[in-house]
């Protein structure tokens, strides 16, 4: 079944946990007609809940210690918000409902003993330390706040991914790999490794560590005559993160007008003219209006509670125009759909990450000492295909390494020797072919038509540029100075503001715009 496609296009959101945009997914936990005759692991029917802190200033009106799951039906949500912790010492607080240490040793990991199981109990407990010493600077949540994190989109709210979960196949057992933030999440997808890094860069360790092989590398070592080829397309504005994740591996290939790197409007119409390549990754919009799905943080002026457009939505907007993209194509049936997440992003869910093979760290430091020998949190993972029967859920316990083993299997049958595991981690990771649940071609003929997300007129019109950066977001433009076009327009004096003193989204287009070679600016109607 490897055959059955001739593309792949990846689209990787932000930060959501399957329980928290799919956990209401198939009430009776039990697919009708499910090919592989499986469960789906969700929230319903299982009394989930999790604790409230002792001595929470603002306890719950009715007097209640634990806060059930709850469903999210608004699309409009901006549940959770502000954002909840990511970092390292906050997932293992999420897990193991257990603190000490923080960002410094022993990061909230608890001691090895019974006493302290991963038991998935303290996102309630995280995210009020978060709000008041992260995100609110001092401000006690009040229950209505903190109780966000126990929230869950119903299928309704999700209408275009719990649709494509349905209509093809959905992974409830598939886990990020790292259980911290985007790059890290990020740079396992496409290398196989993080090198030993838990944390978003940049920095000049990340820029030197990261300089090892990825999937990108393999496809153009494939050979000159080889029918293999790959491309980046970044509905970010100007800059596609995945240059800065893997900045030294991809470094000959960052120069506009290179071949490997565009923007969404260079997907859509690639599709349109059934030009794709055999590996698309395609990377939504990180600065604002982000249509990433990740949670906004608390100073943001475009998603506060009193706005009408939630990222869950903007995010829904982007699939549906990517898959409506691969629908009408005319390779549609030669293509392989992935729809998936970098990391849960502290949103809740209710399964505990196992244990894995770490990857070949070559002596690389260990950041906050973590071994990388178990997973991060389950994530959302979707693929949609001709060879792909209706309600198939596979359960088998997939992570972000499936990805690279399974892509070296087919594309080592093409070009033999050129697409060994990169890492112990791919090595050892478990192929997804069991998704494959059609051997007759289910034509994109017959595909189902989902109606387009309405997001209103005055949302596009609204001037995004005194918006305030997120964390993500300025790791994001500090990383930019990395870039061999900085590095070059510093050594032709070219002026360039320090990133570090760029706060808002107006300073950092101007910041992007300001250096010679990077991508052209799409218009932001491309979004719409």
């Amino acid at each position: 079944m490897l055959d059955s496609f001739d593309h792949v296009v990846v689209l990787m959101l932000e930060n959501r946990s399957l329980d928290n945009l799919l956990g209401y997914m198939y009430p009776n936990g039990v697919p009708a007609n499910a090919p592989l005759g499986k469960t789906f692991e969700g929230v319903i029917g299982k009394n989930l809940s999790n604790p409230v802190p002792t001595g929470t200033v603002n306890p719950p009106p009715n007097g209640a210690t634990t806060i059930p799951v709850m469903p999210l039906t608004d699309c409009n949500s901006h549940s959770p918000y502000p954002d909840p912790g990511e970092t390292y010492e906050h997932v293992n607080t999420q897990l193991f409902n257990y603190v000490d240490g923080h960002d410094t040793p022993p990061y909230n990991l608890p001691p090895d003993t019974p006493q302290y199981p991963m038991n998935m109990q303290g996102f309630v407990n995280d995210y009020i330390y978060n709000f008041k010493t992260g995100e609110e600077k001092g401000k006690d949540p009040t229950y209505d706040e903190y109780k966000q994190i126990m929230e869950c989109y119903t299928p309704a709210a999700v209408p275009v991914l719990s649709t494509l979960a349905e209509q093809f196949a959905v992974f409830d057992h598939w886990f990020c790999a790292v259980p911290s933030q985007t790059w890290c999440n990020r740079a396992f997808w496409n290398a196989g490794t993080s090198w030993g890094r838990v944390v978003n860069g940049p920095s000049l360790t990340w820029t030197v560590d990261s300089a090892g092989k990825t999937i990108f590398n393999q496809i153009e070592d494939s050979g000159h005559h080889s029918p293999l080829n790959w491309k980046i397309y970044s509905a970010n504005p100007i800059i596609a993160l995945s240059t800065l994740i893997h900045t030294l591996a991809l470094k000959d290939y960052h120069i506009w007008p290179f071949d490997h790197f565009g923007g969404l409007k260079d997907f859509l119409k690639h599709c349109a003219d059934g030009k794709l390549p055999a590996y698309s990754f395609v990377e939504p919009r990180f600065i604002t209006p982000h249509n990433d799905m990740h949670p906004s943080s608390y100073d943001s002026t475009l998603f506060g509670p009193d706005k009408n457009v939630g990222e869950v939505m903007l995010g829904e907007l982007l699939t549906w125009q990517v898959y409506d993209a691969i629908r009408n194509s005319p390779k549609a049936d030669k293509t392989l759909f992935i729809i998936t997440f970098d990391e849960h992003g502290g949103c809740y869910d209710h399964i505990a990450p196992p244990n894995v093979t770490a990857p070949d760290l070559y002596g690389y430091k260990l950041q906050d000492d973590f071994d990388f020998k178990r997973l991060g949190v389950r994530v959302p993972t979707i693929m949609i295909s001709s060879h792909i029967a209706m309600n198939t859920v596979v359960n088998t316990p997939m992570h972000h390494g499936s990805f690279m083993k399974t892509l070296g299997i087919k594309w080592d049958k093409i070009v033999p020797g050129k697409f060994p595991p990169l890492t112990a981690r791919v090595a050892d990771a478990p192929e997804f072919t069991e998704v494959f649940t059609s051997t007759a071609v289910r034509p994109a003929t017959g595909w189902p038509v989902l109606p387009k997300p309405v997001i209103p007129k005055e949302f596009w019109d609204a001037d995004f540029s005194d918006t305030p950066l997120s964390d993500f977001q300025k790791a994001i433009i500090m990383g930019v100075e990395d870039l061999p076009q900085a590095i070059e327009a510093r050594k032709q004096n070219v002026a360039l503001r320090a990133p570090e003193t760029i706060n808002t989204v107006g300073e950092a287009m101007e910041y992007l715009r300001s250096i010679p070679g990077l991508r052209p600016e799409e218009p932001l109607s491309v979004l719409q």
